[in-house]
């Protein structure tokens, strides 16, 4: 096996890495990314019709890595709404700031911002200047400019499609990272698979209650919803231009993780790369019922890494 250099819808995991970077900290953002928990699992919302590929939280997620990693960093929540403006001005004037959730529709520097609306993002705000932030946006736009205003409004979460965002945050950042310890892979993958099962066990404790499907159930759904030949156009874009490809590439990255440490995580983690990557080819060329095949596979894969990850 050989790894993938190229681009992906990274942006909390890039954003990090920056962040890191301005401490003199090089962690790469696939790195991150693994830790986060992120891409581990499925849902399926029935009330969409929408599958991720995704038990993990992203805020929550980054918040570990950088403690798996043994770094400590300041992070800011609130649910008031009352001087953002100051409490946001403040922070980016003093250190550079990670920043997110964001809503993508009101990132106006992307040229397709208007179609965005819902999708979550993360960036890292480093100067503010007559109200009007400096940002490096790890989607392809370095030094972008974004008026307060309207990083306010992307601030508020009630809007995201991804629902295991609280609903009710008016804004969230970290900064000022340290390290304070430099613990070994080994200690690192010890950890990730200890925070790993927490990350399955905490999707199992909410998905009754929230009428979701989690897990090789989710991926059943998906597929028993595509052959049924009525796909939504949300879903439709949502697999052709994010799910399938981000899914091969956060799959390789843990097997690339597991590697050396557990080699049968790895190769269970190296064929659901594979699989996504069909998927996607798939998707995009409209082949439904070779994708159901490929989909039954990616389900019971789902199924020996979370029964491995738990062994």
């Amino acid at each position: 096996m050989f790894t993938y250099i190229g681009n992906g819808a990274y942006c909390y995991s890039n954003s990090t890495s920056m962040l890191l970077d301005t401490v003199g900290e090089r962690i790469p953002a696939e790195s991150i990314e693994v830790l986060s928990g992120v891409g581990l699992g499925a849902l399926w919302f029935k009330e969409d019709n929408m599958v991720f590929f995704s038990n993990g939280v992203p805020h929550i997620g980054v918040s570990k890595a950088l403690d798996i990693l043994g770094f400590t960093i300041t992070e800011h929540s609130s649910i008031d709404s009352s001087n953002i403006e100051g409490i946001l001005t403040t922070a980016i004037k003093q250190h550079p700031v990670l920043l997110g959730p964001l809503d993508m529709g009101y990132l106006r520097y992307m040229p397709n911002h208007s179609y965005l609306h819902g999708c979550d993002h993360y960036v890292l705000a480093f100067g503010i200047e007559n109200g009007v932030v400096r940002l490096h946006d790890p989607a392809g736009y370095p030094y972008a400019m974004l008026p307060m205003e309207d990083l306010i409004k992307a601030s508020k979460t009630s809007h995201l499609q991804y629902r295991l965002y609280p609903h009710d945050m008016t804004y969230h950042y970290w900064c000022a990272p340290k390290r304070v310890k430099h613990p070994s892979h080994q200690e690192i993958c010890v950890e990730a698979i200890r925070y790993f099962r927490q990350v399955y066990n905490d999707i199992e404790g909410q998905y009754s209650e929230r009428n979701w499907l989690i897990g090789s159930d989710a991926i059943a759904e998906l597929k028993r919803y595509i052959l049924g030949g009525d796909i939504n156009p949300s879903l439709l874009g949502h697999l052709t231009h994010f799910a399938f490809q981000v899914g091969a590439r956060r799959a390789l990255n843990f097997s690339e993780f597991f590697r050396g440490e557990n080699g049968g995580l790895a190769e269970i983690k190296l064929l659901q790369s594979e699989v996504y990557g069909r998927c996607h080819s798939l998707a995009v060329n409209s082949d439904w019922l070779m994708i159901g095949e490929a989909l039954s596979h990616l389900a019971e894969l789902e199924i020996k890494f979370q029964e491995a990850i738990f062994t």
